[in-house]
């Protein structure tokens, strides 16, 4: 029942019911109609342009955990010889080329978008941005023309929030599960790579590579950042599904931080 309860919070606090509110449904319509006129300042990729851009059949998918931190550099220069999928929090970076990128939460918009804008690794990004009715802050990142004028953008809605569903095979529908991690990972198989590797997800704790240790962020005040994540159990449970879902079709699922929670359920990832 606790563990009920925390989850609930989680939720709470990450908006799962706000669309429920009429005065926040009337916001979602006005930002989904800005996104309508706005959409026209990019470059809007069709799915196969959008698998077209993929380079390798490896990815490595990051999370913000402050695992990051401990990548050598000679690492971050392995990985970028191999596509990159990045989401949330994760272009406050300076390490490697970012060539996806998704959004679907963001805490504060402007902050967010003038780093996708200023951050030299995402000078050539490929922007996977959630659409539809609900998708508040994609609609104002498209819509306000938050991005490089000219970007390319991709657009995608969601499935299955909150619960188990295995990936889905199209990069227009993901599969997000319990958090951003699961769009991201979907979308890397959907995409066709045979080897998709997870980074900066740990779970152990909440820190995050650009705060210091046992450090929170400052608006998250009901956070302790040493503690494990509340959902981490059904974040590795559902993970370890999808590794089995994707094994048998010959894709590896892997996990970098030999200590990440998900190595559990994931084999680690390993140069030799």
């Amino acid at each position: 029942m606790l563990e009920r309860l925390r989850e609930e919070r989680t939720r709470l606090h990450a908006g799962a019911y706000e669309h429920l509110r009429p005065r926040h449904l009337a916001t979602l319509t006005r930002s989904w109609v800005r996104d309508r006129r706005g959409c026209r300042r990019y470059r809007l990729l069709s799915e196969s342009e959008v698998r077209a851009a993929r380079r390798s059949d490896t990815a490595f998918v990051f999370g913000s955990g402050r695992s990051l931190v401990e990548i050598a550099p000679d690492e971050w220069a392995r990985i970028a010889g191999f596509d990159t999928i990045s989401l949330r929090e994760f272009p406050r970076q300076q390490w490697v080329r970012a060539d996806f990128h998704l959004t679907g939460e963001v805490d504060f918009l402007d902050e967010y978008a003038e780093r996708l804008r200023e951050n030299p690794l995402y000078a050539n990004t490929v922007f996977v941005v959630m659409g539809g009715l609900y998708a508040h802050m994609g609609n104002e990142l498209i819509g306000r023309g938050l991005l490089r004028p000219g970007a390319r953008v991709f657009r995608f809605s969601r499935a299955s929030r909150w619960r188990y569903a295995p990936p889905s095979k199209t990069p227009r529908q993901l599969v997000h599960g319990p958090n951003s991690l699961f769009d991201a990972t979907n979308f890397a198989y959907a995409l066709g790579y045979r080897r998709i590797v997870l980074a900066g997800a740990d779970y152990y704790n909440k820190e995050y590579f650009w705060l210091p240790p046992g450090e929170s962020r400052p608006y998250e005040t009901w956070v302790t950042a040493t503690e494990p994540w509340s959902q981490a159990e059904t974040v590795v449970e559902m993970m370890g599904r999808w590794h089995d879902v994707m094994a048998a079709e010959g894709t590896q699922l892997l996990v970098y931080n030999p200590r990440s929670l998900l190595a559990e359920r994931l084999p680690v990832f390993s140069w030799d």
